[in-house]
């Protein structure tokens, strides 16, 4: 009776997971905001990846990033949140033209609006973190400060040394990657930047704030004269710290979670699109 039950085991599984994915090529977003597969990073990181084997671990992003002929500042925090809303629905389209499994997807989608730019990125999925993994960049170098600041003033005394609650694996981090890439001259608290955060619950999307400890979240509404933490920030009820000191080192504005997001019409938003590219996490820009 060995041979059934492990026949049955195995139906099992394939129930629960169905067919493997197939990236043996990457294919072209569904969709005017360009939401896609970061290719590079699923196939590439932290070491190359053959693309026709759907049984070794890999990590998983889906990002965009759209250039407007007028400032993003015409476009209302409600569309951006109708944006996030709409990339996150792009993302699940996409995970289906690779026929990747939910298990593989993120669960949240962030927007970074400056300038005249916009960028697009999911929380990361994967076994490894590329925020902590990849060395030298400017999110790592900000994470790290992060960290010396909530050992000594958060509420361990000075006892504890945590890393980002998340692996720095939330899509606001992956999305100031996306910006360093660039251009690291330039800090986001230079830019006026707005982020805001969908975020997949069992009840459906939601915005949300960055993480940390929700409850006393502390949100820049309006660009800080000096980035500074103050005794807000640091009271927490317990030992955890996330994209909450991220965003408030990296002087970005959040999202009011409770704005209803607007319709928008993407051909006349703040002048209407005149770039769509990838910016990819391990290779060149992907231009569509």
């Amino acid at each position: 009776m060995l041979v059934p039950n492990i026949s049955l085991l195995l139906l099992g599984i394939a129930c629960i997971f169905g067919k493997g994915y197939d990236i043996t090529k990457p294919l072209r977003p569904k969709g005017p905001l360009g939401v896609t597969l970061d290719y590079s990073l699923a196939t590439s990181w932290p070491e190359p990846r053959d693309p026709k084997d759907s049984s070794v671990a890999r990590n998983w992003v889906w990002t965009s990033h759209l250039q407007f002929k007028n400032p993003v500042s015409e476009i209302t925090d409600r569309q951006i949140w109708q944006i996030a809303r709409d990339a996150w629905d792009k993302v699940q389209v996409d995970m289906k033209q690779y026929d990747i499994g939910r298990r593989h997807g993120p669960r949240a989608m962030s927007v970074l609006a400056w300038g005249n730019e916009i960028i697009l990125a999911s929380s990361q999925r994967g076994m490894s973190s590329f925020s902590y993994g990849y060395k030298g960049t400017p999110v790592l170098e900000t994470l790290e400060l992060c960290q010396i600041t909530w050992r000594e003033d958060g509420p361990g005394g000075g006892e504890t040394d945590k890393e980002h609650k998340n692996e720095g694996k939330c899509g606001e981090l992956m999305a100031a990657h996306l910006y360093y890439s660039q251009d690291a001259r330039i800090t986001l608290a230079r830019q006026n930047a707005r982020i805001g955060t969908a975020l997949r619950q069992p009840n459906g999307l939601v915005n949300t704030d960055p993480c940390g400890e929700p409850e006393k979240v502390s949100k820049n509404r309006r660009p800080p004269s000096k980035v500074e933490f103050n005794k807000r920030d640091l009271t927490y009820r317990k030992d955890i710290w996330g994209c909450n000191l991220f965003v408030k080192r990296e002087g970005l504005i959040v999202l009011d979670k409770n704005l209803t997001p607007e319709p928008y019409d993407l051909s006349t938003l703040a002048g209407g699109v005149v770039v769509s590219n990838q910016i990819q996490l391990c290779a060149v820009i992907r231009r569509f």
